[in-house]
């Protein structure tokens, strides 16, 4: 065989292979709505994650938000049809060798093995991904005898340059009819979590000052997973163990039947940009965290308390904070509902002035243990103690807007954590003079403060605003600009508005 006839038949097989890894992909997707298979970009997800380095995610959260996941997704469904490509080459060159009707299937069952030998385990759902379930390998072969059968409808990849015309009719209308309809599916099952992740997140709706209590339908929503998990409320148990004298295993209605708590917290995103929206406030209800530890009796050596959720995620908090603050909650309703799924249901951790990094969501376990533990986003480099910057936020005018000459009301947000605001300032000429800005008091010492100012500006023409805050310590906001990696950005808020008549 020449080097011109392999050539071709490399290109040959790559474009049947990625045709039919388009088929493979649509269907698993497919296969995610009805049979609740995993499809392989999620599931790669958390892995990726843990061996991006932390300031390259930092990079991309800053730099995309939420269209940051809708990326990793298309360059990993990318991937796959790449690589599934490359095993049609390599079925299209045996081919050149080895004629058999079943070559097609043995190479899918080549995938097959590399995705339950390898990169299912790979994921943590354990080999062949029965962790996932014992239909999960069947419903992946599946998968990949569709793939098989779809490389056979390629033919022979030496002969298919000497086809007939019939045959080459054939051999150009049946890939292209395939893969709109591939195309169709993908794009009907992903398009709209797509649309609303870049340009729909809940926190986008709102417009105007901010109110006290974001309503629960705008609160921010962040997470490392392409889908959350679902978890049922009647199965789920929150388990207390580790270093302690008495392991408590407590069900919701366990849960719910101790004394409660509500808060009134304000949570941040590490990953919040300046003037970000990531930023909200919500009415807590749940139990003490360390009144839920108390019960189970800690041991001298249980100097941390490493919770677990059911997604994976980790985080641990040393017992000596669990101590003196009382507003720590294991959260088990937001403003008087239960937990939304986005948000954590059944239980989630709420930590005050610290960002929403450390308080997981979908709470699975709580262990006391004799060392910081798990810390997800502390392994790409994040801080450790993730404790909120002072910060402050013109929610209006925006960036950009064209105001009327008059009074002008610029309003918006200041928080510092468990800190509390001391003083907001606003600047209208870019930082050269600063004016107290009046706040409302605060819901709560865990809560952001509402701060409003009535301005008027003398002439015409463009105008640079800017503002400060001062905590209840006396520390001012930090001016150094920073992105968000590793400890939270910080800056002044500026917007430019234009003033005409």
């Amino acid at each position: 065989m020449t080097t011109a006839s392999r050539r071709q038949a490399v290109l040959f097989g790559f474009g049947w292979g990625a045709l039919a890894g388009l088929v493979l992909i649509a269907l698993m997707y497919g296969a995610n709505v009805l049979l609740g298979l995993r499809p392989l970009p999620q599931l790669l997800n958390q892995p990726i994650l843990s061996l991006m380095p932390g300031f390259i995610f930092g990079f991309l959260i800053d730099s995309l938000q939420h269209a940051g996941k809708v990326v990793e997704e298309i360059g990993l469904i990318g991937a796959m049809v790449v690589g599934l490509g490359v095993l049609g080459s390599a079925w299209a060159l045996a081919s050149t060798r080895w004629h058999t009707q079943y070559l097609a299937l043995a190479f899918a069952g080549i995938g097959w093995l590399v995705v339950s030998a390898i990169l299912l385990p790979l994921c943590g759902i354990g080999f062949l991904g029965l962790n996932d379930g014992p239909a999960t390998p069947i419903i992946w072969a599946a998968l990949f005898a569709i793939y098989g059968v779809v490389l056979q409808l390629g033919g022979d990849p030496a002969g298919a340059p000497d086809a007939d015309f019939g045959r080459r009719r054939l051999l150009s209308s049946v890939p292209i009819g395939i893969g709109v309809v591939s195309l169709g599916l993908l794009a009907w099952r992903l398009l709209p979590d797509w649309y609303r992740a870049i340009f729909n997140p809940p926190e986008a709706a709102l417009r105007g000052p901010s109110p006290e209590l974001t309503p629960v339908e705008n609160f921010y929503v962040v997470s490392k997973n392409f889908s959350d998990p679902s978890v049922d409320a009647q199965s789920w148990a929150l388990s207390v163990g580790g270093s302690v004298q008495k392991p408590l295993r407590l069900s919701l209605s366990d849960l719910k039947a101790l004394t409660g708590a509500t808060e009134d917290v304000t949570l941040e995103c590490i990953s919040n940009n300046v003037g970000g929206e990531l930023m909200s406030t919500g009415s807590f209800k749940g139990v003490r965290l360390r009144e839920l530890l108390a019960m189970a009796g800690p041991k001298a050596d249980g100097t941390w308390a490493a919770f677990k959720a059911r997604d994976g995620y980790t985080e641990s908090l040393p017992m000596s904070l669990v101590q003196g603050a009382p507003e720590i909650i294991v959260a088990y309703e937001l403003d008087g509902a239960p937990l939304p799924v986005s948000h954590g249901f059944p239980a989630r951790m709420v930590i005050p002035g610290h960002y929403g990094m450390k308080g997981p969501k979908w709470l699975d376990s709580i262990d006391l243990v004799s060392h910081e533990s798990g810390g997800f986003w502390e392994q790409q480099g994040w801080d450790h103690n993730a404790v909120v910057k002072t910060t402050a936020r013109i929610d209006v005018p925006r960036d950009g807007d064209l105001v009327k000459l008059g009074t002008i009301s610029v309003a918006g947000v200041a928080f510092a954590g468990t800190r509390w605001i001391g003083k907001v300032e606003l600047s209208t000429d870019g930082g050269s003079t600063w004016r107290s800005a009046p706040f409302k008091a605060p819901l709560s010492p865990l809560t952001w403060v509402l701060w409003s100012f009535d301005w008027t500006p003398t002439k015409e023409g463009a105008y640079r605003l800017m503002v400060r805050a001062t905590d209840g310590m006396g520390a001012a906001q930090d001016s150094r600009g920073a992105p968000s990696y590793p400890s939270g950005a910080s800056g002044y808020h500026t917007v430019q508005v234009d003033i005409s008549r």
